[in-house]
């Protein structure tokens, strides 16, 4: 009976220290995926989505039609120098979320400009500078900076990250017609490698820009804007297309230049947390206010940009998470 009993004992511990084993071998595995994969990976009911690879032979064909055309409208820009190229039918608006990252910014002004040139993209750089006193709103700064460039004639926009800097020039710049492209998709991007990131530079026409009622306005502090925004391109049905094997540099294919010093806001307030991983329905172009402060023409290194100092307006009782409570801010 007695041996029996340490029969079972032993088999219980057995089972009970194989579990644990496991369960500490999937921690360790799971704390290897980012926290943009995780969240989307295990929080939302991701619609499927195809999302394509590769520029095909039509998109290719598209490209080549598009950079034939003669400039259409009031398309040119004190940007391009008057030295006979032809830079094609359309403009680029290089968007960039901005607060206090001035040294990030001074190499991207003057990085992005040779490297659009070389590429004949006619464009323009606008920092979106965001000048109040509440949390940082990338998402609301985004749908600012469309709206701006947009009554500046711009046709098509880059939702540009300042401290990711394109290396390989075969990336793909051009006017997105099928499409929103996805340059920084995760088989390039340096950190981030889930299936459906589309962060660090997006690229979509301002028409695409416009049916999609920009990107949600609900996200203050760091993190979960961009996972959003792809399901808002799913819902509408959009195929996302992005680089594949042709282009062969991988995770150097940008200079990450982000600062270490430069602490993030992670603060979760109540509510916040839910709407993180909620469908925003509700928010975006239609629903964006804003006080446009100052519009600056600034040269770096005699490559021009445009900041413009904006104050967005919070609506407490939809997001009374814009403002951290001192007591918080101690905490990042």
């Amino acid at each position: 009976m007695h041996d029996r009993l340490k029969q079972r004992l032993l088999n219980y511990m057995c089972i009970f220290f194989t579990l644990m084993c496991f369960g500490k071998l999937y921690l360790r595995d799971d704390s290897k995926v980012n926290d943009h994969q995780h969240l989307v990976g295990d929080s939302w009911s991701l619609n499927e989505h195809e999302i394509q690879t590769n520029l095909d032979k039509e998109y290719n064909r598209l490209r080549r039609n598009h950079a034939a055309k003669k400039p259409a409208g009031n398309v040119n820009s004190e940007d391009d120098e008057d030295d006979g190229v032809d830079y094609g039918a359309h403009k680029l608006a290089i968007i960039v979320p901005y607060r206090n990252r001035f040294e990030e910014l001074k190499d991207f002004v003057p990085h992005m400009k040779k490297y659009l040139k070389e590429k004949k993209i006619r464009n323009h750089i606008y920092i979106i500078n965001q000048a109040d006193n509440h949390r940082f709103n990338r998402a609301s700064l985004i749908n600012v900076g469309h709206t701006i460039a947009y009554n500046d004639k711009c046709d098509y926009m880059a939702m540009h990250d300042v401290d990711l800097l394109p290396l390989n020039k075969q990336l793909n710049y051009g006017y997105p017609e099928l499409g929103p492209f996805h340059v920084a998709g995760p088989n390039l991007h340096p950190k981030y490698h889930y299936e459906k990131f589309v962060g660090g530079i997006l690229i979509l026409t301002m028409t695409q820009f416009n049916e999609l009622n920009g990107m949600s306005n609900k996200f203050w502090g760091w993190g979960r804007e961009d996972d959003e925004f792809y399901m808002r391109m799913v819902d509408s049905n959009y195929k996302i297309f992005r680089h594949g094997s042709e282009i062969t540099t991988g995770y150097n294919t940008f200079k990450h230049e982000h600062s270490v010093e430069r602490k993030r806001d992670y603060a979760k307030l109540p509510g916040q947390k839910k709407s993180m991983f909620s469908r925003d329905h509700d928010t975006g172009l239609s629903t964006l206010v804003y006080n446009q402060k100052k519009r600056s023409e600034f040269t770096i290194d005699g490559y021009p940009c445009t900041v413009i100092d904006v104050e967005l307006e919070c609506d407490k009782n939809l997001t009374p998470w814009c403002d951290v409570p001192p007591a918080k801010k101690k905490r990042f």
